[in-house]
């Protein structure tokens, strides 16, 4: 992969995306964001201009292959990479859990039995990012911006 800027994870959807972002180092976690596919395509434009990335993790899983048509017409294709998304959603439900300590009777459940109160599909984006770096990023709650519903 190219050299120097951001890294973004992509869990792609039909209804809802997840994004990540990291920062230029590629050591933590700059934003990530659920957001409707149309505003997927808007961020990852601005985020092409502005942040000049080094690599884009495309989840291999839910509608992917489009995905990746539709983003080769524009993203250089040695900078697009599919990354496995095999797991991510259980991967993304015990990350929530670990940055959201359960609290009253979630607290009294098996850890499998807990069902976060919100889409996961940003925490989704976040596993797929690290994935495809390698390494777990370092990951701030002012990251997380509040999720769009379709």
């Amino acid at each position: 992969m190219a050299e120097g800027g951001c890294a973004i994870g992509l869990d792609p959807g039909y209804s809802k995306c997840g994004l990540a972002c990291s920062d230029g180092n590629r050591q933590h976690l700059d934003i990530c964001l659920i957001c409707t596919p149309h505003g997927c395509w808007r961020h990852l434009q601005e985020w092409w201009l502005a942040r000049q990335p080094s690599c884009l993790y495309l989840g291999d899983g839910t509608c992917s292959t489009r995905w990746r048509a539709a983003l080769l017409t524009w993203w250089p294709s040695q900078r697009l990479q599919l990354v496995s998304e095999a797991h991510t959603s259980l991967e993304a439900r015990e990350r929530y859990w670990q940055l959201h300590a359960p609290r009253g009777w979630q607290r009294l459940l098996p850890e499998g039995l807990r069902q976060p109160p919100r889409p996961v599909d940003d925490l989704a984006a976040l596993v797929i990012l690290e994935r495809g770096l390698g390494h777990p990023l370092h990951v701030m709650p002012s990251s997380f911006k509040t999720a769009v519903r379709p």
